[in-house]
């Protein structure tokens, strides 16, 4: 493998031709390549080996979000090396040098859901139960199975109503005031990673760490990006008091919900577990909340509220 690099796919409007639960290779040529290399590194990993449904992979998120993909140098053999009787060569071996996408990272920006229910358990974004000391994780995923349809072993829905549709025109998500946990004041504008995925062959060379450092790096370089504008929006689109305007700015705060078993790769990378935000499953699988407080040379909030 040679040295990876990283490119970055700012927001876009991808729902203009994306298809949900269709594979990255077969999507309209209108969808950006670098996106398609970042649906391919995300259905690898969290289609097939974690079996999150194909339609559920690609969100409303995704069009408004910066995207990263890391890419390696793969050197690989097209064709042997033919050798007569007496070995000598006759055709000699070719290979070719191709990039592909080994890794993907997403940004997500302001504003978001309210934070995950304490115990919640989700299935394509929305909550469909809560795991309590009666019911199990896997009891509350059958019952909803059972009501609406079970997922394939490729991680398709039976029923399969959505796979092929145009993914729907995503709208301006309202600012809202959120519950508060130990490190978020349920207010402040705050930044989401995401999506973070490393092809299973490529584990183990820190292709994890490029990806979020270079996410944060960007941010620190771009405080402003993604803070609304009121000439472009206007106060009513922003969702704030015209008598007493406070236009949402981001601040540095930066979160992730992390999957249990990565919770020790976000901590070295600076990110706190959120013990406020609590527990709960996404498809499936068991979920944290963490935040990073980044310096962008703004106004912060004292370091001593952590």
């Amino acid at each position: 493998m040679g040295t990876p690099f990283v490119a970055l796919l700012q927001p876009t409007q991808l729902v203009s031709g994306y298809k949900l639960g269709i594979p990255h290779d077969e999507q309209p040529a209108n969808v950006p390549k670098l996106f398609c290399d970042a649906m391919e590194v995300r259905e690898a990993v969290f289609v097939k080996e974690q079996g999150v449904p194909a339609e559920n992979e690609f969100d409303a998120d995704d069009s408004r979000s910066c995207h990263w993909v890391t890419y390696a140098s793969i050197n690989r053999i097209v064709e042997k090396a033919v050798v007569d009787s007496d070995n000598n060569i006759v055709s000699p071996q070719r290979s070719v040098t191709k990039s592909v996408p080994i890794g993907t990272i997403r940004v997500v920006p302001f504003p978001h859901d309210p934070h995950p229910k304490d115990g919640g358990v989700y299935y394509d974004g929305k909550l469909i139960g809560i795991k309590d000391e009666t019911t199990s994780v896997p009891e509350i995923i059958k019952k909803h199975e059972a009501q609406n349809g079970q997922p394939k072993k490729n991680g398709s829905a039976s029923a399969g109503e959505h796979v092929g549709e145009d993914v729907p025109v995503s709208r301006p998500r309202p600012y809202i005031s959120d519950r508060s946990t130990e490190l978020h004041d349920g207010k402040e504008p705050y930044v989401k990673l995401g999506r973070l995925a490393v092809i299973q062959e490529f584990r183990g060379h820190r292709i994890a760490v490029i990806l979020v450092k270079a996410a944060l790096e960007w941010l620190k370089k771009n405080p402003g990006y993604f803070n609304p504008s009121i000439k472009e929006l206007g106060l009513e689109a922003i969702g704030v008091d015209p008598e007493d305007p406070i236009i949402p700015k981001w601040n540095g705060l930066v979160c992730v919900h992390a999957q249990k078993q990565v919770v020790g790769l976000w901590e070295k990378l600076g990110f706190k577990v959120d013990e406020g935000m609590g527990t709960w499953w996404e498809e499936g699988i068991e979920h944290k909340g963490m935040f990073l407080r980044m310096d962008t040379q703004v106004q912060l909030i004292p370091s001593s509220q952590f």
